[in-house]
């Protein structure tokens, strides 16, 4: 009879004992561009907005994930011309001839 009272205790000790717990993280929408290479009195634009020069106290440029077109110019010269993919959470680097 004591053994069915321990064995029922320690089931019931045993079933109470917390649950699975489960959670969801997602990170925030945002990718990252750095650009590199020689960087020195070039303009860059994103998907044909307003064009900004390099700041070389910044490191990386944050930006949205998905589908961007960047175009740098050294004076009025068309240096960079490219297409880029970025998924969520990504840096992608940029090379400046």
């Amino acid at each position: 009879m004591k053994i069915y009272i321990g064995a029922i205790l320690l089931a019931l000790f045993l079933s109470s004992c917390g649950g699975y717990n489960e959670t969801v993280t997602q990170k925030a929408d945002k990718s990252f561009l750095k650009f590199v290479g020689k960087t020195e009195q070039v303009s860059v634009t994103i998907d044909g907005g307003k064009a900004f020069p390099l700041n070389p106290e910044i490191e990386v440029y944050q930006v949205t994930p998905g589908k961007h077109r960047v175009t740098i110019y050294r004076g009025d010269k068309l240096i960079v011309d490219r297409n880029l993919i970025l998924d969520n959470q990504t840096t992608m680097e940029v090379q400046i001839p």
